[in-house]
């Protein structure tokens, strides 16, 4: 595990960032970086590698690299997936991810309800600050879907992760709805799908 990425000013503002997702989801998972090698990735665990800690988020160093390099605000790139990560640590603090992912050959459902938490991340920040390119979040994700529809591993589509993003910005922006219901409407968006 790598603490820092090399870039003061970019970590500072990462750690803000954090602070806000983790107030919103109400979790607290340790951060770190990792080398990446065998391929562009981010991950969350159930595994507390500090103390009380809800888990732990690892974000790779070659994908942060691509990521940063982005032209349309590329801090935000990072930010979503790092509540989409965080989306995890709370699916994984409430047992979410037992729910969704019951019966499945996929982790679809448990991806998508992840991008859901960080659509609703993206709408209460659009709402603090608004203008916050809380769209950047969805094409985020977007570009980060598949078509291995099969595949045990498959996250959604690239529609299918867009949509889920919205869905959530639309319950904390639109709806204005609490953490509670935020939880309530992402199970019921999984368990549709």
């Amino acid at each position: 595990m790598i603490p820092r990425s090399g870039d003061r000013s970019f970590d500072l503002a990462l750690a803000r960032t954090l602070a806000a997702v983790s107030e919103t989801l109400k979790v607290l998972p340790s951060f770190a970086y990792y080398d990446d090698y065998d391929g562009l990735n981010a991950y969350a665990t159930p595994k507390v590698r500090l103390v009380n800690a809800d888990g732990t988020v690892l974000f790779g160093q070659r994908l942060l690299s691509r990521l940063m390099s982005g032209k349309e605000s590329p801090e935000v790139a990072v930010a979503a997936v790092c509540a989409h990560e965080f989306g995890h640590i709370l699916q994984f603090k409430r047992g979410l991810d037992k729910v969704v992912g019951a019966g499945q050959r996929t982790v679809k459902r448990v991806e998508l309800q992840a991008d859901f938490f960080a659509g609703y991340f993206a709408g209460v920040r659009k709402l603090q600050r608004p203008n916050f390119p809380a769209a950047v979040f969805a094409m985020t994700q977007y570009h980060f879907g598949d078509n291995m529809v099969n595949d045990p591993g498959h996250h959604g589509t690239p529609e299918e992760r867009g949509a889920a993003i919205s869905k959530g910005f639309e319950i904390a922006y639109r709806e204005k709805r609490s953490l509670s219901e935020a939880i309530q409407a992402a199970n019921n968006f999984a368990l549709s799908l």
